[in-house]
């Protein structure tokens, strides 16, 4: 396996990032080897530059990066706009007009939103990345180059330094998972969420702290789109129909019925104008069972030997006609649980994003190493040769007791990486979101979460040792024991949890 294609990185120099990530990197060679003191004995020489034009997350990122430096040196960095010359030394924010003058070669269009650059060019120091979320995830990565951390909310390690020198370096990221979202109560908080990078729906991420992946209707919509209470009596046909008879009651929508599709279309079309900053509109199965069985229906599944096939084809339809009108935004659906199955025939359209569900999977164990994960593995890898917008729905925590054991921390890692490896472009995971949060070490998960999807080939044990002895302090070692001590019980006894 190839770990470059997690995350790309180039590195000019030793510089100790000590993000517990385990990246290759590549070298480039720079002319000047000296480092650079940004502070020392409370005061410094620098001046952060921002573009008179910046985004609302590059002048919050400037005011972040002022904000810990002064935490961490005492020195109190004054911000300035790129309408002012050139004069010092500076911290160059984003693109402005004083970092064009350093004519360094930067590809903007690999960087993406996300993507980013930290560089010295002495005595500057830069860190220019995407527009929208870019520039300040790198602050965020600089500050943990100097041992910044953001463990919880309310809980995190910001060092005290006497001296602040940087050696010479180039480095860049680029995320290879466009969507993150580590689902527990801890991350949603907006702060943690930017400086942990994760950028789910759930997340309270204002403009200023990048925004997020939208979504409209986040799942199980069918009934959202045609309601029972609305439409059943007048017209039963709308719903599924099973043995015979057309029901309503925890069943699905007859999705080879046109009106079906017609309603489902102009309601979409309504959820776009209502929500325009909204990327994702999820056109998806309810949270049960009862699929049609009218001739129709289980002709089309019956051909596509899978109850995705009809799913797929409707929700096709519906995305081509959204897609006339609005060929920014995704039509989102699930293969899950009696959909997970791919079809045989139909793919997925390019403005339909498919959330395959672990939901049945052993999660004690890595899912391509255990026997009874065969028919998901089977299935991750028949939706990633149809189509290059699969995301997946991953649960995380033991969802009938969120205090008992659930021996998963060593499997979230590898898991991740084989999402990855299929073509996954975004992960859900699912933990306890429940109103006060907690449960079995759930600040735990969500820090290792957020560090493994911005970087699926991170040091997942070396992260967790820092956040145990940041959150638990002198009870990281006995913490740490009792973590290794139900782990090695996994494959000792058998043990399998769903």
């Amino acid at each position: 396996m190839d770990r470059r294609k997690f995350i790309k990185i180039a590195l000019a120099s030793p510089l100790a990032l000590n993000l517990g990530c385990g990246v290759r990197p590549m070298i480039r060679r720079m002319a000047v080897r000296e480092k650079i003191t940004i502070a020392e004995n409370g005061r410094s020489d620098y001046k952060i530059v921002v573009s008179r034009e910046a985004s609302p997350s590059e002048r919050h990122a400037a005011e972040e990066l002022r904000g810990f430096l002064k935490e961490m040196t005492g020195a109190d960095l004054p911000i300035l706009t790129d309408e002012v010359g050139m004069n010092g030394k500076e911290i160059i924010l984003g693109r402005n007009r004083h970092l064009d003058g350093l004519n360094l070669q930067i590809d903007w269009g690999k960087l993406g939103d996300e993507g980013f650059r930290i560089c010295t060019v002495h005595p500057h120091l830069v860190i220019a990345g995407g527009r929208l979320r870019g520039t300040m995830y790198g602050v965020y990565t600089f500050l943990e180059s100097l041992g910044c951390r953001w463990f919880a909310p309310g809980v995190s390690r910001i060092p005290k330094l006497e001296r602040l020198s940087v050696s010479p370096m180039d480095e860049e990221q680029i995320p290879v998972l466009e969507y993150r979202e580590p689902y527990y109560t801890e991350a949603f908080d907006g702060d943690w969420a930017a400086r942990n990078k994760a950028n789910g729906s759930a997340q309270r991420l204002d403009e200023a702290r990048g925004g997020k992946i939208k979504y409209s209707h986040f799942v199980h919509t069918f009934y959202s789109i045609i309601p029972p209470d609305k439409y059943f009596k007048e017209h039963p046909e709308y719903f599924s129909e099973i043995d015979g008879k057309r029901t309503a009651d925890r069943a699905q929508l007859c999705l080879t019925n046109p009106d079906v599709l017609r309603i489902t279309i102009e309601t979409v079309k309504r959820w776009i104008e209502e929500s325009p900053d909204a990327m994702i509109f999820s056109v998806s199965q309810n949270d049960w069972g009862g699929w049609c069985q009218c001739p129709e229906c289980r002709k089309v599944d019956e051909e596509e030997g899978s109850h995705s096939g009809t799913v797929i084809r409707f929700v096709n339809k519906v995305a081509e006609a959204i897609e006339k009108e609005y060929p920014d935004k995704f039509i989102d659906t699930l293969a899950y649980q009696y959909t997970r199955k791919p079809p045989k025939h139909v793919k997925p359209r390019k403005n339909v994003i498919v959330r395959l569900c672990s939901i049945e999977c052993c999660f004690s164990h890595p899912l391509d190493e255990c026997p009874e994960d065969r028919s998901f593995v089977d299935d991750i890898r028949g939706w990633s040769k149809i189509t290059d917008r699969l995301y997946v729905w991953d649960y995380v925590t033991n969802f009938a007791h969120y205090i008992m054991p659930f021996p998963n921390l060593f499997s979230l890692k590898p898991n991740v990486e084989f999402f990855v490896e299929h073509s996954v472009k975004g992960i859900f995971e699912e933990g306890n979101y429940s109103r006060g949060g907690n449960g079995e070490f759930a600040a735990l998960r969500a820090y290792m979460l957020a560090k493994i999807l911005w970087n699926p080939d991170c040091d997942d044990r070396g992260v967790m040792q820092e956040f145990l002895e940041g959150y638990y302090g002198k009870a990281a070692p006995f913490i740490r024991d009792y973590i290794e001590l139900i782990h090695r019980e996994v494959p000792g006894r058998g043990i399998h949890f769903h």
